[in-house]
């Protein structure tokens, strides 16, 4: 099946004046947005801006070795791709990019990103980054499960009115996960004079709010512009709150939360090919954890969220690729957590699992114990089992060589069909 590769093979030949933006290149503006743009794409509109193409030179003149080029731990590598192939085409080579903003705040727990894509004058798209590699990221996606709004949301309001104060034409706003909720957030809380102008909002699988904000004022009067796209296995798209009014496509990828990766949507034509609802398990799935989640009381739900993020932060890991190179570090911070805070996890995670939690613990104490005995122990050496057969034992027992053996231990000790002087006549 084809997927946004095919799309840009089939139609990169095409300009935007010849066909207009569809959901699929607001997809590929969403997905260019996790590059690395910090000093190749001008902060603010005023000082400027720069072609897809121009910035595609700049940024592989500076990562020569595409091979090691990375985003993240799980951020795909195949953005990088996507920005090589599609800064080649016709049809994104010459749009502008402006206004890029970079964030990361370990002290406030911030994760902000966005830039705007100009693709003719008269229409600008502003693609929010979702969750990047910053531990920074992802513990401000958690709190969005006890705090609203958290600093990226107020974030992406300001920088949309920040846009529309310096462009005068229609403004589309977009993401993919964490930037398809900042998305929404910015339209349902733009003012009148700002939401009149947006044409579209895209979600690309974005979680929800904590808040149902979905019968409210300010949804009702954006929200046959809002198009929220989630695959079959979604699994982030369904988190908190969310719009019941999504759309499903297939994917390429097998495991669920690997359909996350936008880039394994299947695309037909101008869309992603639909399906009709997503998977069983899935909404079991969506179930327990939403069910877990507002079974909490929010002080607990900090305390189990805070706990957990506060003993990642402990390993001075700043990144997931940091904590993937320690997991030594990460284990042991596990092991070394205070009473509150393990009170509050044990809290949580009884909760989620329920009946499983007598299970689950003796899983999770297990694998400290395991790792404690391989870092402070010798291992020590394996004696064979004294209920494997003979046979089966590899460790052979020492042979007794008598130096003037008795005579009587001789006895009948020649080997067959020969005779020693030591032999007994029969």
């Amino acid at each position: 099946m084809a997927n946004v590769f095919d799309y840009l093979r089939w139609r990169g030949d095409l300009s935007f004046e010849a066909s207009p933006l569809c959901e699929v290149d607001a997809l590929i503006f969403c997905e260019l947005s996790y590059i690395f743009f910090d000093g190749i794409v001008p902060s603010e509109l005023s000082k400027g801006t720069v072609t897809l193409a121009q910035a595609a030179e700049t940024f592989f003149e500076r990562n020569t070795d595409r091979e090691v080029i990375s985003l993240g731990e799980l951020v795909p590598r195949e953005i990088v791709d996507l920005f090589r192939i599609a800064a080649t085409t016709k049809r994104f080579a010459s749009v502008e990019i402006g206004q890029f903003i970079n964030i990361i705040d370990n002290e406030t727990i911030e994760q902000f990103s966005a830039l705007s894509f100009f693709p003719n004058k008269y229409n600008v798209f502003i693609a929010y980054r979702g969750t990047d590699d910053s531990i920074a990221g992802w513990r401000e996606d958690f709190r969005m499960a006890y705090l609203t709004p958290v600093p990226a949301q107020r974030r992406a309001s300001e920088y949309l009115s920040s846009i529309a104060a310096s462009h005068e034409g229609s403004i589309t706003v977009g993401g993919h996960s964490k930037g398809g909720n900042l998305a929404m957030w910015a339209g349902l809380n733009a003012p009148d004079s700002i939401c009149s102008r947006i044409d579209k909002i895209y979600n690309f699988d974005g979680p929800g709010f904590l808040d149902d904000v979905w019968v409210s004022a300010d949804y009702e009067r954006i929200a046959d512009r809002i198009s929220t796209v989630i695959p079959k296995g979604s699994v982030v798209g369904l988190l908190l709150k969310y719009d019941k009014k999504y759309r499903v496509t297939r994917s390429e990828a097998k495991k669920y939360l690997h359909q996350h990766n936008a880039l394994t949507w299947n695309v037909m034509g101008c869309e992603f090919e639909c399906d009709a609802d997503i998977a069983p398990d899935v909404k079991k799935t969506n179930d327990l954890v939403g069910k877990w989640i507002y079974s909490m009381e929010p002080e607990k739900r900090e305390a189990f969220i805070e706990g957990f993020f506060d003993i990642l932060s402990s390993t001075n890991a700043k990144t997931l690729t940091d904590l993937a190179a320690s997991k030594s570090e990460v284990i042991r911070a596990f092991s070394n957590i205070d009473p509150e805070t393990k009170q509050a996890l044990m809290t949580g995670i009884k909760l989620f699992f329920g009946e499983g939690y007598s299970s689950f613990m003796e899983q999770f104490k297990s694998l400290f114990k395991k790792k404690d005995d391989e870092e402070n122990t010798e291992k020590p050496a394996q004696e064979p089992s004294k209920k494997l057969p003979k046979q089966s034992r590899n460790v052979k027992k020492p042979v007794k060589v008598h130096k003037n053996p008795p005579r009587k231990a001789q006895k009948n000790a020649c080997p067959k069909g020969r005779k020693t002087k030591n032999c007994k006549k029969k």
